[in-house]
């Protein structure tokens, strides 16, 4: 389970104070589908960062999956991240000159993991993603809607609690957005919780919760049928 209490996230320069989250509050239950809405600027990738333990809150809690991190230190998040998130951004954010075994490999290679394993589990992420027959090309040899397939097999290599996606299908056109979003819906189905930033109310559909941003504060949220 997700929690945040009261968390607050304010960014700070000489000259300017922006304040992106204004005591925010809210749970997400393991398992469970969530799409996160709201116009440019409102705190989406605040609370995206904070929940993906890539930032902390300036104030208030963070209960990720019964532990508080909101006071650990870069290493202690580090470390849970490595274990617990697989990431999908709206980029791909592939590494230009690593195949695609490659960049699926870089979310092991900081896990203790013997080669075998991680050949064996890159291989499973293919698969289940359909892209075994393109494990040797670079990125620039896919096409779009592949890139971002192989950035999922990435995310779920590590068989984290949490995949995180941060518009998936921006940059993909409506077939392939569409494809992606059949691989969230059958990984969250799977039983792995995904939290997903997304302007498309198409696409926040597959979620069974939608929540809604507005100036830094949940303004709204709608839960869909079964």
């Amino acid at each position: 389970m997700l929690k945040l209490e009261d968390v607050s996230k304010t960014y700070r320069t000489d000259e300017v104070e922006t304040r992106a989250l204004s005591g925010v509050s809210l749970e997400i239950q393991a398992g469970e589908f969530v799409a996160v809405m709201g116009p440019s600027g409102c705190g989406k990738s605040s609370l995206l960062n904070i929940l993906g333990l890539l930032d902390s809150p300036t104030s208030g809690s963070y209960w990720f999956f019964g532990e508080d991190v909101a006071r650990h230190s870069e290493k202690q998040l580090t470390q849970r991240r490595r274990s617990g998130i697989g990431f999908v951004f709206q980029s791909f954010n592939l590494i230009d000159d690593l195949n695609v075994t490659e960049n699926v490999e870089v979310s092991l290679l900081y896990q203790g993991m013997s080669r075998g394993e991680r050949i064996k589990r890159i291989g499973a992420a293919l698969d289940r993603v359909g892209l075994s027959h393109r494990a040797r090309h670079l990125p620039h040899q896919l096409s779009g809607g592949q890139q971002q397939r192989v950035a999922i097999a990435r995310a779920l290599v590590a068989n984290p609690k949490l995949i995180l996606a941060d518009e998936p299908t921006g940059n993909l056109d409506s077939e392939n957005g569409a494809e992606v979003m059949s691989m969230l819906s059958e990984i969250n189905q799977a039983g792995t919780t995904v939290v997903m930033v997304t302007h498309s109310l198409a696409h926040a559909a597959h979620a069974r919760r939608t929540i809604k941003f507005l100036d830094g504060r949940v303004v709204a949220e709608t839960l869909l049928a079964a």
